[in-house]
């Protein structure tokens, strides 16, 4: 039982507002990534490093507008939550308490029912086959709950049966990017802004144009909770080594630990290998590795992928320096990976078994053995998503 949570939760969040923002992409308008410091000064909250912040979006008024047009209705009719038994006003109910960004079977599945257009009723029905669940991924990536209504316009519905059937908002979660013991009564976000153009239209992800966009600074309106690490944390001696692969905004939790060990005054060896597209625009916190690194007090190997011809990732500069990480793995370090779960933390993995295969001239059998052992020693941990 974590006794940080300090009486505030996912069902009593506290209220919180943003402090600053700071725009960590250089000179770049490809990508927008900031880091966000939030107050929550007066809130009694305690986090560890580690742990993340659960936050409750609120859906982007341009979306809202689209999503009541496509509905046929103002906004200010009243609805009832089926979930909580409690009435709102439309426009309330769909801006703070509704999905409708991602579209669920059932609703398909109604609107498909109602259909009297023969030839789109067949196409949503071809869809909808298990079989054909791929195809389904596709026709819905992209698309929002306003596309699929205006699409098949002739489906009709209440706004009470629409919203019956969506599913709820839920809230987003980020890695922590600060240790209490160095900020006080704040929590640092690094949050990279979701943005894509589909169907002729801009998309924007709900929670991280709230939070870099929506949002205005010093007003307490952000519903947040702390969710605690499960693991994934500094080690308690401060003389273990560490060595932490975080690319993209996978290194947040990873400014964490370093401002958790050098408040702890700890000693133990760092090594952070941090990975994105540009050294020039992408090179999250780099004045703060960099200082770090002239103290002596971390070691940085960075990959960036578009910097030359060929790609260069995190599990090329693992591979490069294979035999000193395994000596490291061999002295006792705990190795860390957070970020990407579908493909660089995949590769990543593969990279380290072939790290532990070669360095220690293990078999097969051998390699397995000895990376069940990491896990089971809490010395690989992982935070991907």
């Amino acid at each position: 039982m974590n006794e940080h949570i300090q009486g505030y939760s996912r069902l009593n969040p506290f209220i919180a507002k943003i402090k600053s923002r700071e725009d960590l992409c250089y000179s770049c308008n490809k990508k927008t990534t900031q880091h966000i410091v939030i107050d929550i000064h007066g809130s009694g909250i305690a986090y560890e490093v580690g742990d993340c912040v659960g936050i409750f979006p609120v859906n982007d008024p341009v979306l809202l507008s689209r999503t009541l047009e496509a509905m046929h209705a103002t906004g200010e009719e009243m609805i009832t939550d089926a979930r909580s038994g409690n009435s709102f006003l439309l426009r309330d109910f769909l801006s703070m308490k509704a999905n409708v960004t991602d579209i669920g079977r059932n609703l398909l599945k109604e609107v498909a029912d109602r259909e009297p257009d023969l030839r789109k009723k067949e196409e949503l029905e071809q869809l909808l086959i298990p079989q054909h669940s791929h195809k389904l991924k596709e026709y819905l990536f992209g698309k929002h709950l306003w596309d699929i209504l205006l699409y098949h316009s002739e489906s009709v519905f209440t706004p009470q049966e629409l919203c019956d059937m969506l599913m709820p908002l839920l809230p987003r979660f980020y890695s922590i990017a600060s240790s209490q013991k160095a900020v006080g009564d704040e929590i640092h976000l690094t949050v990279k802004l979701l943005s894509y153009e589909s169907h002729g239209h801009e998309r924007k992800g709900v929670c991280t144009h709230y939070l870099c966009n929506l949002i205005p600074t010093e007003e307490p309106i952000i519903p947040l909770f702390i969710q605690p690490h499960n693991g994934f944390t500094v080690p308690k001696s401060g003389d273990t080594p560490i060595i932490m692969v975080g690319p993209g905004t996978g290194v947040a939790p990873f400014r964490a630990f370093m401002q958790e060990r050098i408040a702890r005054g700890d000693e133990g060896k760092n090594w952070l290998f941090f990975g994105e597209w540009n050294r020039d625009h992408h090179f999250l916190y780099r004045d703060y590795w960099f200082d770090l690194e002239k103290k002596g007090l971390l070691r940085v190997s960075a990959a960036f992928s578009r910097d030359q011809e060929h790609k260069i990732y995190v599990q090329d500069l693992l591979k490069e320096h294979g035999r000193e990480i395994f000596q490291l793995l061999e002295e006792g370090a705990v190795f860390y990976v957070c970020g990407d779960a579908k493909k660089m933390a995949k590769d990543v993995d593969k990279t380290l078994h072939e790290i532990v295969s070669v360095w220690g001239n293990f078999l097969p059998e051998a390699t397995k053995e000895y990376m069940k052992n990491l896990r089971k020693d809490k010395r690989y941990l992982r935070d991907v998503y």
